[in-house]
């Protein structure tokens, strides 16, 4: 079990090393326009304490049996992203795979995926939900990682069906209006079919990174409402299996 020291020295370091990340991106953006002489901090000073902070995070995670045993064999997620992974995450405060979705803002709210309302408090955290799906989806289709990539293609083309096939029409979607009335432009429609594979891809890795990470705390697993409720199937991931026989 992880202290809960260590998760938050995981966490500080990560979100100090996103911080200096963006500022360093911002200052290359900068040196682009009005070139280097008007920067007056070196974009490798940064570079190198983004090194420091990576090297850091992999001493405090490397031995972890999360990472040693699941994370760090998934292509597409790195130190950083597992260092995010174990910092959010709490396999002791979830008892079921939705509790991992809930925590992302990945769950599901009067029929519809959750969205932050102006003037009212989220029951998720944004920051994490754009982690996971940003960073951790957007890693797994750059770097075609085996499984999650595959079924993204497979979700992809099921919402778009659902949804009459905006990717060779726009105008068949059902949200096509409402989109247009808040852009005042064509809407690409086929956004939508992208978010939704995404959410899913991203939602079935972290049910297995709820069942592994279970599993080697020597704590219960319990089947997904849908499959349990629903008689829904849910296929065991190759990235699961040696967690789950037997």
């Amino acid at each position: 079990m992880i202290s809960e020291n260590l998760r938050k020295r995981i966490r500080m370091t990560y979100e100090l090393l996103n911080d200096i990340q963006g500022v360093r991106l911002k200052m290359q953006a900068r040196e682009r326009a009005l070139g280097k002489a008007d920067i007056c901090v070196e974009v490798k000073e940064l570079q190198e304490l983004e090194r420091r902070l990576q090297r850091s995070l992999k001493e405090m995670i490397k031995d972890l049996p999360i990472y040693r045993e699941f994370l760090s064999n998934i292509p597409g997620i790195g130190i950083v992203s597992s260092a995010g992974l174990i910092a959010y995450f709490d396999p002791h405060k979830a008892q079921h795979i939705s509790s991992f979705w809930k925590r992302a803002g990945l769950h599901v709210v009067n029929g519809k995926a959750a969205r932050r309302t102006a003037g009212q408090k989220s029951d998720f955290n944004p920051k994490i939900k754009s982690f996971v799906l940003y960073r951790i989806g957007m890693n797994f289709l750059r770097v075609k990682t085996p499984y999650y990539s595959d079924l993204y293609e497979k979700y992809k083309q099921l919402e778009n069906e659902k949804l009459n096939n905006p990717i060779e029409n726009p105008k068949n979607c059902p949200y096509y209006e409402e989109c247009r009335k808040k852009t005042n432009k064509t809407p690409a429609c086929k956004m939508h079919v992208h978010l939704r594979a995404l959410r899913r891809m991203v939602k079935r890795f972290l049910a297995d990174l709820w069942i592994v990470w279970r599993k080697l705390e020597g704590l219960p697993i319990t089947k997904p409402y849908a499959v349990e409720k629903l008689g829904h199937h849910m296929e065991v991931s190759p990235y699961v299996e040696r967690f789950v026989k037997g």
